[in-house]
């Protein structure tokens, strides 16, 4: 049996800097399996990113895995009115075909060993909280057992390690966005600009998106709670939402899958576990953004995973500072996210229409998402509670 200090379940953002970090901190033995055959592929996100938190980990300037960068944000209402927010360092179109290999060559270059096409299908301790982990890993070879002393998942929405691990991950149905994307082509819009959809006859909890990819080239997705749809599936949604903006458009590629729209999970460690990225619902309520929030978490975990092992105590509350940790940078945040999208998703079509309207009579240099949400708070005092102080600090 093949003994290891790290085993990284999942070769996304979350799992490949995860590898990085316990590995550049120490950790020796650090395996990263992805049940993929290849890092970064299939794409299943719109691959956006901020400016900001993606170069606190690598620089984008000139990166062969950027395909756009993004100055402007476009919120269209359901009535087609646009609201041009002013210009600034909105962040970046990924190539994430390019952009996880990337990842995984830190990983790599830091000490970690990596293994493509290889999948856990179980995993069991027979011994007490400080005995290693035993996972059966299913690759190209067959089947092998490993003994890991720390195991961290970053094994998405539907993650096995913390079912096997005994954590709560289900996701209660209001929570769960059913979402669709074409890559499309031979389609008119601002290149420099990301557009955001909103209103529930467009997307009922919610938004569509057109996320360029080069000129004339953009994936064009929409997110939908089945809960609060009128019966058509999230791919009808789609059809319907490409006809009426981009009638003249083809379609390339197809991506559906499903987005947490909820917060994070209650515990995100247990003894020799710890839970990161999509797995623990680390995601933006909002929207529905992870990748920046998986690589943080992911730096987290492999930090605390080498900590706990150079200290020899990988037991649950010895791992707990992960998780609080988490939840003073974001975690908290995303609470206060959660109740913001839970109140703007009881507002019918006029209220975008109207606020949209509102909106344009701002100055455009002047046009910041934190004044927008200025004008919502002026006329719909209901959601002041929860966005006031922290929007119109973070965005003004």
């Amino acid at each position: 049996m093949r003994a290891v200090d790290v085993l990284v379940v999942g070769g996304g953002p979350a799992g490949c800097v995860a590898a990085w970090e316990a590995a550049a901190a120490g950790a020796h033995g650090v395996l990263l399996i992805e049940r993929d055959r290849a890092i970064g592929a299939p794409v299943r996100c719109a691959e956006g990113v901020g400016g900001a938190g993606l170069r606190e980990f690598l620089d984008p300037d000139g990166a062969p895995w950027v395909s756009r960068r993004i100055v402007r944000v476009i919120l269209v209402a359901p009535d087609d009115t646009e609201v041009r927010l002013a210009e600034s360092d909105v962040g970046y179109i990924l190539d994430r075909t390019r952009f996880e290999p990337a990842l995984a060559e830190r990983a790599s270059a830091a000490g970690a060993a990596i293994r493509i096409g290889t999948e856990a299908v179980a995993m069991a301790r027979s011994n007490g909280a400080g005995a290693p982990w035993h996972v059966t890993l299913r690759g190209p070879g067959g089947e092998e057992t490993v003994a890991a002393r720390v195991v961290i998942g970053a094994d998405g929405v539907e993650t096995m390690v913390g079912r096997w691990a005994g954590l709560e991950t289900r996701v209660a149905a209001r929570d769960m966005e059913s979402c669709a994307q074409y890559v499309m082509g031979n389609i008119a819009f601002d290149p420099d600009a990301i557009y955001l959809h909103f209103g529930p006859s467009v997307a009922p909890g919610g938004y569509a998106w057109v996320f360029p990819k080069g000129e004339g080239i953009a994936n064009v997705g929409i997110g939908v709670v089945t809960l609060r749809s009128d019966g058509r599936t999230v791919r009808r949604y789609l059809d319907d939402y490409v006809a009426h903006r981009f009638p003249g458009g083809t379609a390339t590629g197809l991506t559906v899958g499903g987005v947490i729209s909820g917060v994070t999970v209650r515990r995100t460690v247990t003894d020799g576990v710890i839970l990161a990225g999509d797995a623990a619902h680390m995601i933006n309520p909002l929207s529905g953004g992870g990748i920046i929030n998986a690589m943080k978490a992911g730096r987290l975990a492999g930090r605390h995973a080498a900590r706990a092992l150079a200290e020899g105590n990988v037991t649950a509350p010895n791992l707990q500072p992960y998780h609080d940790e988490w939840m003073r940078l974001l975690g908290d945040a995303h609470l206060k996210y959660y109740k913001i999208k839970e109140t703007v998703n009881r507002y019918d079509d006029d209220f975008f229409n109207r606020l949209a309207r509102e909106v344009n009579h701002i100055p455009h240099g002047k046009r910041t998402l934190g004044r927008v949400m200025a004008s919502a708070l002026v006329h719909h005092p209901s959601l002041l509670p929860v966005a006031a102080q922290l929007f119109l600090q973070e965005f003004c």
